[in-house]
């Protein structure tokens, strides 16, 4: 599961890393419309909805994300800004069309290996 092998690549192990195994070791969701709730079934993916930890899950797997992307160049500041992000929405940026259109594939890359 990459959102524990995000953790241990920066040095979270021990309890800490324990704790976070065990909130994510076969987790269950059920959706509810109105009177109507689902059947619990596991999910594979992404961080436990209102979750205290979650924010900080998240931002520690999404803080490497744009590290391939060149981004846009701004009088004044030194480095390019690759993206925008906020809460869970990003904000891509390049100077041409076309290589925006190959940093999709740059993201996805980086969710397989970041």
């Amino acid at each position: 599961m990459a959102l524990l092998h995000k953790p241990r690549s920066v040095g979270i192990e021990g309890k800490l890393l324990n704790m976070i195994k065990s909130m994510y070791d076969a987790p269950k969701i059920a959706v509810r419309v109105g009177n109507f709730i689902s059947n619990r079934t596991e999910y594979l993916y992404g961080v436990r909805q209102g979750c205290p930890a979650s924010p900080i899950l998240f931002d520690l797997y999404i803080n490497d994300i744009f590290k391939n992307i060149r981004g846009v160049r701004v009088p004044g500041l030194i480095s390019p800004i690759p993206g925008l992000l906020f809460v869970d929405d990003a904000v891509l940026l390049d100077e041409s069309s076309v290589e925006l259109k190959t940093t999709p594939d740059i993201i996805i890359e980086c969710s397989d290996t970041c």
